[in-house]
């Protein structure tokens, strides 16, 4: 097994392991720095490499609260306070070491076509170019909305995405969601996913 195709593997089971088995097992506030904003519903997590705007209720899980089952690639993730029996909404961010470095828009693309032959049942329900900010500039990115399973027995999931590289890191930050969750959910994880700065 070639380099690539041993690296496409572990992506994705990063990120599918992350929003899959997450989904309702942890019950945790984390320690993080935390700010208050503007707006007294919100919080911003703020960590030495990023910052992430959530709902002030839902919960923070940090690294050193993960299972065994949570790839070490994992910097956070964060959950909707409000259990679902079947899935609960959440967002990851995955920060990998890169073999060089690329731009954001291109280390999208990789990711996005990785996850295109990864996922059982993959459908891509829409990309649209947008900016993200690294440090005091923004630069072009895909955010990403997809829906695919882990494996042919597994629910269907609804995914949204966005990515970003400095240096030779590159972020990946997953919102994920069950196709049953109402709009103003869906509204919330895409906000936080579209909220992630890195500084």
């Amino acid at each position: 097994m070639n380099i690539y195709m041993k690296n496409r593997k572990i992506l994705l089971l990063v990120l599918l392991t992350i929003a899959l088995t997450l989904s309702g097992c942890f019950n945790f506030s984390g320690s993080t720095t935390q700010k208050p904003t503007a707006d007294t519903n919100s919080r911003i997590i703020d960590y030495p490499e990023f910052t992430l705007t959530i709902p002030r209720e839902w919960d923070v899980i940090e690294s050193k609260n993960f299972t065994s089952e949570v790839p070490p690639e994992t910097a956070i993730v964060v959950r909707n306070n409000v259990k679902n029996d079947t899935f609960t909404a959440n967002v990851n961010v995955v920060k990998r070491g890169l073999q060089g470095t690329m731009e954001s828009l291109e280390y999208a693309k990789e990711v996005i076509n990785r996850q295109k032959t990864g996922l059982y049942n993959y459908k891509e329900n829409k990309q649209e170019l947008t900016k993200i900010q690294i440090g005091d500039k923004s630069f072009d990115t895909y955010l990403e909305r997809y829906e695919g399973k882990k494996d042919a027995s597994s629910d269907l999931v609804d995914f949204i995405q966005i990515y970003a590289v400095k240096g030779n890191l590159g972020y990946i930050v997953t919102g994920a969601y069950s196709p049953q969750e109402t709009g103003s959910n869906i509204s919330t994880v895409e906000g936080i996913v579209k909220s992630f700065l890195l500084k």
